[in-house]
């Protein structure tokens, strides 16, 4: 009876025609002609190198990409003595799509904040913060991609 359930539940997950969201395979129906970035350099490498695939595609849809990112990191709380306890982190990303020959604009703006503890060995803290910045870049470029995949529903 059990593995009835879990057979049923499989070939139903199957035949219902689920996709992942945020699969990054998929080829778009937009093409980027130049990708400038403003900003944080290694926010920026990261989102074009992701990005790059788009450079090739085979469509009429042709934008021109801007990214400007910014990372600001504050301390959070403090103890008695004023050393730092927590921090957050924020990082912002701002694109702007533009199409010549129709005059079509999109900005978006994608913003992550995380906050974290602060840790006695600096370079533990630091090894941690650049997991951070890295996991909410991750999280930032899958919300960049189903925006892409949103958009390209609207032309």
């Amino acid at each position: 009876m059990k593995n009835l359930k879990y057979i049923f539940i499989f070939v139903f997950v199957l035949s219902c025609g689920y996709t992942p969201i945020y699969q990054t395979d998929q080829k778009l129906n937009i093409k980027f002609s130049t990708i400038n970035s403003s900003g944080y350099k290694s926010i920026n490498r990261e989102i074009m190198r992701n990005l790059e695939k788009y450079r090739d595609s085979d469509t009429n849809n042709i934008f021109d990409l801007s990214i400007n990112s910014t990372k600001k990191e504050v301390v959070a709380t403090k103890d008695k003595k004023g050393n730092a306890t927590s921090f957050k982190l924020t990082l912002e990303v701002d694109i702007n799509l533009s199409n010549n020959s129709n005059n079509k604009n999109f900005t978006k703006n994608f913003t992550k904040d995380m906050s974290f503890n602060s840790k006695n060995n600096k370079f533990e803290l630091d090894q941690h913060r650049l997991n951070l910045e890295k996991n909410m870049i991750t999280q930032i470029l899958q919300d960049i991609n189903l925006y892409l995949r949103n958009l390209e529903n609207d032309l």
